[in-house]
């Protein structure tokens, strides 16, 4: 029995795809750089601007490129790797990887705690709670925004720190307190409008969810963070064996 092999020709958008795909492998075009406008392609490759778009969203979508609201389209930086076991901080994890971290205060209130946040960090609906917004680059990049709920009866006077810093270093060098554990949750989303517009992207570009609870040496919840990432800015990686009780009791456990 014969096979017979049909030709199917394939979209003139994934050959340009294709074509930028190999410029970026093969160096043509750095990290960081600026690619050329979408009409300034449709005119050396000779192709329809809807063509280029094509192309340029699906190399979004792998994460090769990004765009930058009335800025254009740059090829994405290498990713950090990020360990979900670790109780390292932003900071701490960007700059051992070589990197520029970089921290922008957006607000910082005393609150009373609704019902979402009392549940997770373990005290009453309507305790006080530090509620602090943060905007978080890499390399000058802004790459995920931040919502922080800090548990204020553990902290008095919290939000006269300077807040740009690591919270966590914050936390242990002022108030003597060591976060000792941390219970994670992540899945991909979608940005919202004022997600998006704070890390300069269009509304509705993937991304990535990560929901943190850190834990002092006496058990009590310190604060939940809530991350809203840009989906190509961030590697997830874990190693565990057979025997790693952590996998017996799931990585990812609720908070």
């Amino acid at each position: 029995m014969s096979t017979k092999l049909t030709s199917v020709k394939t979209p003139q958008y994934l050959m340009m795809r294709d074509h930028l795909a190999a410029q970026i492998e093969q160096g043509v075009f750095k990290s960081g750089d600026k690619l050329p406008s979408e009409r300034e392609m449709s005119e050396q490759f000779n192709v329809t601007r809807v063509m280029i778009r094509e192309a340029l969203l699906a190399l979004e979508t792998e994460g090769l490129i990004y765009r930058q609201d009335r800025r254009g389209w740059f090829i994405t930086p290498s990713r950090i790797i990020y360990n979900p076991r670790s109780t390292e901080s932003f900071i701490q994890y960007v700059t051992a990887q070589g990197r520029t971290p970089k921290s922008e205060l957006i607000s910082a209130d005393l609150v009373e705690a609704s019902e979402w946040a009392a549940k997770r960090l373990g005290i009453p609906v309507g305790a006080p709670v530090y509620s602090i917004w943060r905007r978080r680059f890499i390399d000058g990049r802004p790459v995920f925004l931040e919502h922080v709920r800090v548990n204020a009866a553990l902290f008095p006077a919290f939000l006269d720190k300077d807040l740009t810093h690591s919270l966590t270093e914050i936390m242990y060098k002022n108030y003597d307190t060591e976060l000792v554990r941390v219970s994670i949750n992540l899945h991909p989303a979608s940005l919202t409008t004022i997600q998006a517009r704070h890390l300069l992207v269009a509304s509705g570009t993937l991304g990535l969810y990560i929901c943190r609870s850190s834990f002092n040496i006496q058990g009590q919840v310190t604060n939940v963070d809530q991350e809203y990432w840009i989906h190509d800015a961030l590697e997830v990686t874990l190693e565990a064996t057979k025997d790693d009780s952590a996998l017996q009791k799931h990585v990812f456990p609720q908070s």
